[in-house]
Order: C-alpha cells, then sequence, then structure tokens
C-alpha cells in the first residue's frame, strides 16, 4: 500500500527532511508489473498541494537510480534551493524499452508521461506543474517526452542526454553508436529505418515539429554533457543546442570540458540539474 501523507496536526512542518516510498503496480501500458520509488516530504500533509518532478533513469538501471539521488534532493531541499516537491521514478527496461511505444509491444512512453503520472496523482495529487529530469537514456526520454508536449510541464534537465548527431538513420555515424546505443538507433524507427517514425522518436525532430509550442509555453529547458563523453554524446547534445538555436527555442547548453559520461564531476553536475529544476519550479509560484 502507498504511504500516503500524514493528517494535519500529525507532526511538525519543515522537519527538511524526505521520505521515501517503494512501491509495484500492474501497468496497463507496459503489459506487466513494474516497480517504482518516490521521494515526499515527510511531513507533508494530505491534500498539500505540491508540484512533481518525474526523474528518468538510465541505461541498465532502475528506480534504484532515485534512491542513488536522494542525498541530491535532500541536501537542495535543507538548503532551500530545491522546493517541497513529490519525485518518482519508475523502473524501466532498456533494451524493448528505451522510453519508447512500440507497436507491436509495452508503451513505455506512454507509462511514463501519461500513466504513472496519472496514478501518483491519485496518491499525492493533483500537483502544482510537473518537471522533467533524466540522465543518458533518462535524459532522452525527458527531453522527448517534454517536446512532445511541452504545456505539460514546467521545465526539463537533461544530463548526457542519449541523443545522435543526426536527424534521419542514415544521418549518424558508426561511432556515434555503439552498444546499446546502436539498439536505439534501431528502436527508434521500430527496426524499420522508416524516416518518418524515426523523426517521431528523435528530440532534435520532436523540437522541430513542435518548435512553436515550445516557444509559446516558454519551457526552461537545460541540456548539460561532458565534453569528453565515451559515448561521444557531446556530439548529439551539440547538434541539439545548434538545432534549439536555429529554432529560436531559449534553453540552457553546458559542454563541462573534460568530463566523461560518468566520474567526479556527475554529482555536482547532477546537483546543478536538480537545482535547475528547483528554481524553475519555484519562479511559478
Amino acid at each position: 500500500m502507498i504511504a500516503d501523507a500524514r493528517q494535519p496536526g500529525k507532526g511538525p512542518m519543515n522537519d527538511n527532511s524526505l521520505q521515501l516510498v517503494e512501491e509495484r503496480f500492474a501497468s496497463a501500458s507496459a503489459g506487466r508489473e513494474v516497480d517504482y520509488r518516490v521521494l515526499l516530504p515527510s511531513d507533508r500533509v494530505r491534500g498539500e498541494r505540491l508540484p512533481l518532478v518525474l526523474h528518468l533513469h538510465g541505461a541498465m538501471s532502475s528506480s534504484a537510480s532515485l534512491e542513488n539521488a536522494r542525498p541530491l534532493y535532500e541536501d537542495l531541499y535543507r538548503r532551500g534551493e530545491f522546493p517541497r516537491a513529490v519525485v518518482a521514478c519508475v523502473s524501466t527496461p532498456t533494451l524493448d524499452g528505451f522510453y519508447l511505444d512500440r507497436p507491436d509491444g509495452a508503451a513505455w512512453e506512454t507509462l511514463v508521461a501519461e500513466e504513472f503520472p496519472a496514478r501518483l496523482a491519485a496518491a499525492f495529487g493533483p500537483f502544482d506543474g510537473t518537471a522533467l529530469f533524466g540522465a543518458s537514456m533518462g535524459g532522452y526520454g525527458a527531453l522527448k517526452a517534454a517536446f512532445r508536449d511541452p504545456g505539460r510541464y514546467a521545465a526539463v534537465a537533461a544530463l548526457s542526454p542519449a541523443v545522435f548527431p543526426g536527424e534521419t538513420p542514415g544521418d549518424v555515424p558508426e561511432a556515434n553508436r555503439p552498444s546499446v546505443l546502436d539498439e536505439l538507433h534501431r528502436a527508434m524507427a521500430h527496426g524499420s529505418g522508416d524516416a518518418a517514425v524515426y523523426a517521431g522518436n528523435c528530440v532534435q525532430g520532436l523540437a522541430r515539429r513542435h518548435a512553436a509550442a515550445i516557444r509559446d509555453a516558454a519551457l526552461p529547458v537545460l541540456v548539460d554533457c561532458g565534453g569528453a563523453d565515451e559515448f561521444l554524446l557531446h556530439e548529439g547534445a551539440a547538434h541539439l543546442h545548434a538545432v534549439l538555436g536555429e529554432l529560436g527555442v531559449a534553453h540552457t547548453f553546458r559542454l563541462v570540458d573534460g568530463a566523461g559520461h560518468v566520474g567526479p564531476e556527475a554529482e555536482d553536475r547532477t546537483r546543478e540539474a536538480i537545482r535547475f529544476l528547483g528554481g524553475a519550479l519555484r519562479s511559478r509560484t
């Protein structure tokens, strides 16, 4: 059973700690049971209206990603640099997942963008705005969801997002799709190589398709990537930066010299991404 908010009068407000909830549910979108984790203020009162942050994990990971990031969220919350919020992460697969809706299988983008937030709203909502955070594969999923329907989100922060320096299957050099990235590259066109299908799952393609809506929504966007990413994701991030500039989409772009996909800079960069979302969410109040 979901651990819900404490009743009014049941304990002090502003104790500056975050409660971790772990649950599972049968997802209609995924066609299977999925697990998820939620962080929320320990002193949250039932009915308190808070923003939601959807935390999308990277490849070969799970909702445990949120537990690993908990010290960063909690530290920023205690410092007043991240607002009272509900932060949630649902486990999705890498292969046969990738935050994609598959025509003959599970709909992982629908799960993250629609079904999972609806479940969270039933337990902890309604929410005062929704933001997206994602790293690596999660960065791809977060940007894709935000650009597909920008009016639904208060902000998006993508750390080392799995995006390519090309917008059609044939535009992406082999060097930029090693190992699991090649699986993602093929899955974006549902294995068909169809350029139109690929564009519908390409971050840059969605930015082009919905540029006016993104501009109208004034969506705060952060793209952060290490300049020495082992998977050459900095080339995809730079390509995305150029496309957003061409489209007149305001965004913050950070290319961290010498930083890799992971490494000593990763914690500070994650902290800055969470702080970015915190600032965007607070500016709404």
